[in-house]
């Protein structure tokens, strides 16, 4: 009998899924004291298996086995469930709903994923392959059963899905983006070994997280604000070393032969530290001898208010705090686009820019497109004439197989020259010089 492999998967698929479905309707229902709520649950839970067993009649039809009718799941697991039976087919009321809005979350939450898409066209299936017309006809019928699964009752809260789904960001009421590289709701066992060991996936100097504290890090690589991930942690950057590569194009010609140093520390006249280049490239010729370099910094935003208190708590359990809500809780953490700017952007354009630019070395600046909005306007030239090259990045949500992470990309490239960026950065706005006086106390006599 010739056996349609394409359509078994898609019936694998299906029927996994729906599987997942009942186990976890029928999870929720054990730890539910509500009566009414247990058995709107446990009722769920029987339509799935209704639709397992009617995907296990398909794959048998396919595969010419005898299909043999199982015990009815419901009447067994009724029989083994200790509760006075009720009518199970009144849907959940409203107000139920409200009074246990955390099991609506935690179903909302278990939301599975489906891992295909549904076929579009028939399966070249013969007649003569089947045992009789019959089984043409149940396949058939049992086909459009599981490509047109109708929704339970719209009046609940606990609706499936045939289709992909994904948490979007605007659901999310947590401020924490990545966390050891990975959304909070990614439950993978990669995510979950990153965030065991704290490892950093993103070409770190040591192969763990070392943000703020080698021995405690801050595991916390981007914040979300406004439902976009802001990237908090420098290190993020180095995703791929894009950076690298982006950063090469404009400081050596096409087909040059560099690499990349870390950390290096950059002195003044005096001997006195102007601070450490983040990324040195450096280009060699044929013999390895150096013949240009140029300097790559790395800019993210500042965080104010209290950003390990949520990442700790997460941390104690990161399947069931994945979508905590953390809105009401107090100094919610929040990017400090200014402090980035005046405390770090400004001091090293000074200092380091400076040296670099008296050496005539070009520098390149990595920075979040969000920080970088919050810049004065700059003044662009053509990258033949800039001293600098302001790489602007942003982290793009992505799907990746059955999960949502980001991935960095470049949005823009902006090309300037040292003494008007400078100009521009540093310059200050002054305030009305009388709404200052009113502050200094005048003498009394």
């Amino acid at each position: 009998m010739f056996i349609n492999k394409d359509l078994l998967e898609f019936f694998g698929s299906m029927m996994e899924i729906k599987k997942q479905k009942r186990d976890i309707f029928n999870s929720l229902a054990a730890d539910v004291e509500d009566l009414d709520i247990k058995d709107t649950l446990l009722r769920i839970g029987m339509d799935e298996q209704r639709h397992v067993d009617q995907i296990q009649q398909s794959i048998d039809l396919v595969n010419g086995v005898e299909h043999v009718e199982e015990p009815r799941y419901e009447e067994a697991l009724i029989e083994q469930t200790p509760l006075e039976q009720t009518d199970i087919e009144e849907p959940l009321q409203e107000d139920q709903i409200q009074q246990s809005p955390e099991l609506v979350k935690e179903v909302e939450a278990l939301e599975p994923v489906a891992y295909f898409q549904p076929v579009t066209t028939q399966p070249a299936l013969s007649k003569t392959d089947m045992a009789d017309q019959q089984h043409v006809d149940q396949l058939q019928h049992n086909i459009k059963l599981v490509e047109d699964i109708p929704p339970h009752d719209s009046s609940t809260h606990f609706q499936p899905t045939t289709t992909q789904t994904f948490h979007n960001m605007s659901t999310i009421k947590h401020p924490l983006g990545e966390i050891f590289g990975f959304t909070a709701t990614d439950q993978s066992p990669k995510a979950q070994r990153y965030r065991s060991h704290r490892h950093c996936p993103f070409n770190n100097k040591v192969p763990n997280c070392t943000n703020k504290y080698s021995k405690n890090p801050l595991g916390v690589c981007s914040i979300l604000h406004n439902n976009k991930p802001v990237i908090t942690c420098p290190v993020r950057f180095r995703e791929d070393w894009l950076i690298t590569d982006d950063a090469a194009s404009f400081f050596f010609e096409e087909g040059t032969r560099w690499s990349t140093l870390t950390e290096v520390p950059l002195n003044d006249a005096n001997g006195k530290s102007s601070g450490n280049i983040d990324v040195m490239l450096v280009a060699y010729d044929d013999r390895g001898k150096i013949i240009d370099f140029g300097a790559l910094e790395v800019h993210a935003a500042f965080v104010s208010g209290n950003l390990r208190e949520p990442f700790e708590y997460y941390m104690k359990d990161p399947k069931a705090n994945a979508l905590m809500d953390w809105t009401a809780q107090p100094n919610y953490p929040q990017p400090d686009f200014l402090s980035a700017a005046r405390k770090s952007l400004v001091p090293q354009l000074l200092f380091k820019g400076g040296i670099l630019h008296s050496w005539n070395k070009k520098m390149a600046v990595a920075i979040n497109k969000s920080l970088f909005d919050t810049l004065p306007t700059l003044n662009r030239v053509k990258k033949e004439d800039a001293d600098i090259a302001w790489l602007i990045y942003d982290l793009e949500s992505i799907i990746d197989g059955d999960k949502e992470r980001y991935q960095l990309k470049k949005i823009d490239v902006v090309y300037t020259e040292f003494k008007s960026t400078l100009s521009f950065i540093t310059a200050i706005s002054p305030g009305n010089v009388d709404d200052f006086v009113k502050f200094l106390p005048e003498q009394t006599s």
